[in-house]
C-alpha cells in the first residue's frame, strides 16, 4: 500500500456517551425485574454483577432460543442469589446444562406468560414466602437423603418427565451388553440419570434409590417402562410423616410452589384477567413494596414483549424503562 505523501484531514462528530435507560431505574428502585431477549441479556447480566453485594434485589426474566448462548452464560454468570433468574427457552435442540446450578434460576421450555410470571416474582418478594435464597438455604441446610428430593424437584424445573426418561433410556442403551437397543429404562440407566441429578449426594443415597426401584420393578427384570419412571420419582420425592420432616416438606412446597407459580404453560386467560396472586394491595399505598419501589427493565427486539410488559405497567403501576433493538 502506497504511503499518502499529502497530510489530509477528515471532519468527525462524536456524539455521547448516551446514558443506558436501565441506569437510573437500577440505582432508583429497590427491587428489578430485568426482562430480556435474546443478546438482550447482557446488559441484565452486568447489573447482576453490579448490584448482587447490594440490597436490591435483581431477579432476571430472560427468553431465548439459541441453545448455545444459554449454555455459555449458565455456566459463565454469578447469578444474584437473592433474586430469581428464570430462563424461557424456545430453541429446539435440547440444553447441555451444568449440574450445579443455584437453586433460584429456574429454566422452562416454552415463551413465559410475563404477566403470571412478574406477579408470581412480585408474590414471592412480597409475602416473603419462598424468596430466592430461602431456596438455597433449604438445599445447604439438610440432610443428603433430603436434600436428593429437593435436587429432584428442582430437576423438574429443568426438564420435563419426559425428557428425562428419554436421557435414561439413552443411558441404558449405554450400559447395555445386548446388540439391539433399549426401548425401556435400565437399573443402570436410572442409576445413571440419578447420578448426574444429585451429584455427590448420589452415593449417600443409593441404598433408597436402589429400594424404591426395585418396588415399582414387580417383574424383577431390571427394567422400568415410561409410567413406572415416573411412579418411581414419585417415590422418591415422598416424604415421612414424622415432625424432623416438616422443614422438608415446606421446602419442597416452596420448590414447587415457585415451578409451578413460573411455569410457561400456566393458564393464560386466568392470569389476564384477574390479579391472580393479590399483588395490587402490596403495591397500592406506601409500604416498603409500594409500586414506586419496583422498576420493570426490557432489553430486546421483540414487540410482543414489549406489549405484554406495558399492558402491566397499566394495570399495576409499575415503572417500564426499555432499551430496545430499533436503531
Amino acid at each position: 500500500m502506497e504511503a499518502i505523501s499529502t497530510p489530509t484531514d477528515k471532519p468527525a462528530f462524536i456524539i455521547g456517551p448516551y446514558l443506558s435507560p436501565f441506569s437510573s431505574p437500577a440505582m432508583d428502585s429497590e427491587n428489578l425485574v430485568a426482562v430480556a431477549s435474546g443478546i438482550g441479556v447482557t446488559p441484565a447480566i452486568s447489573l447482576i454483577k453490579q448490584y448482587s453485594s447490594t440490597s436490591r434485589r435483581l431477579n432476571l426474566v430472560w427468553i431465548c432460543r439459541d441453545a448455545g448462548l444459554i449454555e455459555h452464560f449458565l455456566q459463565n454468570v454469578e447469578f444474584s442469589r437473592d433474586g430469581y433468574s428464570l430462563v424461557y427457552y424456545t430453541g429446539d435442540r435440547q440444553l447441555i446444562l451444568q449440574e450445579d446450578m443455584p437453586p433460584n434460576v429456574f429454566i422452562f421450555t416454552g415463551r413465559p406468560n410475563l404477566t403470571r410470571t412478574i406477579a408470581g416474582i412480585i408474590s414471592s418478594i412480597s409475602t416473603g414466602f419462598g424468596l430466592p435464597e430461602e431456596l438455597g438455604q433449604v438445599l445447604s441446610r439438610t440432610p443428603a437423603e433430603v436434600r436428593s428430593k429437593l435436587l429432584l424437584e428442582k430437576a423438574l424445573s429443568i426438564y420435563t418427565m419426559d425428557q428425562l426418561y428419554e436421557y435414561t433410556v439413552n443411558a441404558s442403551n449405554h450400559y447395555s451388553r445386548n446388540l439391539r437397543p433399549q426401548v425401556v429404562a435400565s437399573f443402570e440407566g436410572v442409576m445413571s440419570t440419578m447420578r448426574h441429578l444429585l451429584g455427590s449426594d448420589f452415593d449417600l443415597v443409593k441404598l433408597e434409590i436402589t429400594r424404591h426401584f426395585n418396588k415399582i420393578d414387580t417383574e424383577g427384570d431390571r427394567q422400568i417402562n415410561r409410567t413406572d419412571f415416573g411412579a418411581f420419582f414419585d417415590l422418591m420425592l415422598i416424604t415421612d410423616q414424622d415432625d424432623s420432616m416438616v422443614n422438608i416438606k415446606r421446602g419442597l412446597e416452596r420448590m414447587s410452589t415457585c415451578r409451578n407459580m413460573f411455569e410457561s404453560s400456566a393458564d393464560v386467560k386466568k392470569s389476564e384477567s384477574a390479579d391472580e396472586f393479590g399483588i395490587k394491595k402490596y403495591l397500592q399505598g406506601d409500604g416498603k413494596f409500594f409500586a414506586k419501589n419496583w422498576n420493570m427493565l426490557y432489553c430486546g427486539g421483540s414487540q410482543p414483549v414489549l406489549d405484554q410488559l406495558k399492558d402491566f405497567k397499566h394495570k399495576f403501576g409499575i415503572a417500564l424503562s426499555v432499551e430496545k433493538f430499533d436503531w
